[in-house]
């Protein structure tokens, strides 16, 4: 029940003719005197004190039922001005301590106006919306959001926004499918909902109908921002990004001032590896938005692709500056480091990094990098070893752990490793290699596989065409091990061939004393032997560690959770 102004000064009136039994008479009084001036939320504040103190103290049937109401109405006039200042904030900033209060108060306050007799339905919408955020409950939200979808009568609108949000909230594909439907039925001219639906339908990989209701979106309302960057993220998901650039450019026409289209078109060149693009767009970010941390690691990430490690190292220095324990730019800084050849301090600087932020296998990963480059593969070991412990199908770590174990001469265990790499990827040509090479050529009898190193070298040089002259030099040494010198032979002398035409001295040299041995009728035996963690020794084959794409990068760097790069989401 609501009450206007001239019905609470005639019930105001009343109960001062005619006054009512009960100690919390007064701060009732007091309350209705409050509310009929009230202006702000300290006004709302004082009356809902006061309404609470009444009821505490005791009141008369008549006059308990009268403040219950009031106060559950005034408890709804707070919550509407808390939850405005809240959504009123980008969803990264509603993270903020300041910002989480304020939404702990509207959600305390609903809470109470529910626990009241009759409250209104919509009290359960806003305590739903309030729980899908950060702090909150999305299983008690999803409950909530079922509850107020019981009430038939609710407002068209409110019940499309509940349909919406219990659609994000789905584990399902088709019950979310079901809600955001059923939001669309009810407001077809709402391009929220249709956007909410591409972006759905983007994730589940529906590419063409996600494109069909930004297309949709776009021809009722051309200048919708958020559909041309959603357009955009689709295009580059379809491998398209001079499509999705082209949708940019519309977008930057639309919104000069905007640093959102800069941003996706920074992202999208540095993805495409094209880092001078992607440095000048990261720049007409921060021309704009200097405070962006991830943009400007980013553009540290696009510096270091061009090898301009300075200007990588301001940018990163600007980051710590801001935030010292930003570990996206911590890793980045032992990155640059790397870069300059600094790996003694790049493999110190991840040592105090892991000991602060503990079990992130990324960091590992990017430690065991830094210590294979190094030639300390035992401390390489040990990294990988702490990854795998958490993440036993790692794929990169078992592999390249193998690798280690190679360098260090034990073969034994690396071909256990290879062989459980080679059940999470079984194409990969370089594992392919590295494992027929260890079954091929290694000094001990009970590893050695000429069979099976044959079949496997076989695979390998299948998926490289024929034009790798280390995997050839591989199932040359399969053969040999396998007894067939004739064919060891005749694939030993292409590897020389391809590798001369690489002009590469040292590959040539090995290769050629290979070819000697099957020559000589003598298959190849090798084992590396690294036995300590001192700089120099073994010098790697090239096939060790050694991949086209590169598996063992330093993992990207991705979002820290407290900050972002200009964006924009979809907000019911």
């Amino acid at each position: 029940m609501r009450y206007s102004h001239f019905a609470l000064l005639a019930l105001l009136t009343l109960t001062t003719a005619v006054r009512a039994e009960g100690p919390g008479q007064e701060d009732l009084d007091e309350a209705l005197r409050v509310k009929i001036t009230a202006e702000d939320l300290r006004d709302w504040n004082r009356t809902i004190d006061l309404l609470q103190s009444a009821l505490d103290k005791g009141l008369d049937v008549e006059s308990s039922d009268f403040a219950e109401e009031l106060l559950a109405e005034t408890l709804m006039q707070r919550v509407s001005q808390l939850t405005a200042a809240y959504d009123s904030q980008p969803p990264e900033r509603r993270v903020d301590p300041r910002m989480q209060q304020v939404r702990g108060m509207a959600v305390s306050d609903l809470r109470r106006i529910l626990a009241y007799d009759e409250p209104p339905s919509v009290a359960k919408l806003m305590l739903a919306k309030l729980l899908t955020g950060p702090g909150g409950d999305p299983h008690e939200s999803r409950r909530l959001l079922t509850e107020f979808l019981e009430d038939e009568e609710a407002p068209v609108d409110q019940r499309a926004v509940a349909y919406a949000i219990r659609a994000g909230l789905q584990t399902q594909p088709d019950k979310q499918a079901a809600d955001i439907d059923a939001a669309i039925e009810l407001e077809p001219e709402n391009p929220k909902y249709l956007l909410a639906r591409a972006a759905m339908r983007r994730q589940r990989s529906e590419l063409d109908g996600a494109l069909t209701d930004v297309a949709a979106v776009l021809a009722a309302s051309p200048e919708d921002m958020g559909a041309y960057l959603l357009q955009s993220e689709i295009l580059t998901q379809q491998g398209k990004p001079e499509e999705a650039l082209g949708v940019l450019a519309k977008a930057s026409e639309m919104m000069p001032d905007s640093p959102i289209p800069a941003q996706q078109r920074g992202e999208i060149y540095r993805s495409m590896g094209d880092f001078e693009h992607a440095v000048e767009e990261f720049t007409i970010v921060l021309d704009k938005e200097p405070n962006s941390l991830l943009t400007r690691i980013f553009r540290a990430e696009s510096y270091l692709g061009l090898d301009e490690t300075d200007r990588a190292m301001a940018d990163v220095d600007a980051v710590l500056e801001k935030q010292p324990g930003l570990v996206a730019a911590l890793r980045l800084h032992a990155q640059v480091l790397a870069a300059e050849d600094k790996i003694d301090e790049a493999i110190a600087e991840m040592d105090k990094l892991i000991a602060a932020a503990p079990n992130q296998p990324e960091l590992q990963m990017q430690l065991a990098l830094y210590c294979v480059i190094a030639k300390q593969p035992r401390r390489a070991i040990d990294a990988y070893n702490a990854v795998l412990a958490d993440e036993p199908d790692n794929y990169l770590a078992r592999r390249n752990r193998g690798d280690a174990f190679l360098t260090i001469g034990d073969h034994a265990t690396a071909v256990s490793d290879f062989d459980k790499a080679l059940e999470l990827q079984p194409l990969d040509p370089s594992l392919l290699n590295n494992l027929a090479w260890v079954l091929a050529t290694s000094p001990d009898d009970e590893v050695r596989d000429g069979d099976r190193a044959v079949d496997l070298a076989k695979q390998a040089a299948e998926l490289t065409e024929y034009k790798a002259a280390h995997i050839l030099s591989t199932l040359a040494a399969a053969y040999a091990e396998a007894g067939d010198f004739v064919k060891a032979r005749e694939w030993s002398e292409q590897a020389v061939e391809l590798s001369s035409a690489a002009d590469d001295d040292q590959i040539d040299e090995q290769l050629a004393a290979e070819l000697a041995s099957y020559q000589a009728g003598k298959p190849w035996r090798e084992r590396q032997t690294i036995e300590g963690d001192e700089p120099g020794g073994v010098e790697l084959r090239e096939d060790v560690g050694d991949d086209e794409e590169e598996p063992t990068n330093v993992p990207p760097i991705t979002l820290p959770p407290t900050e972002s790069a200009p964006g924009q989401s979809i907000d019911f």
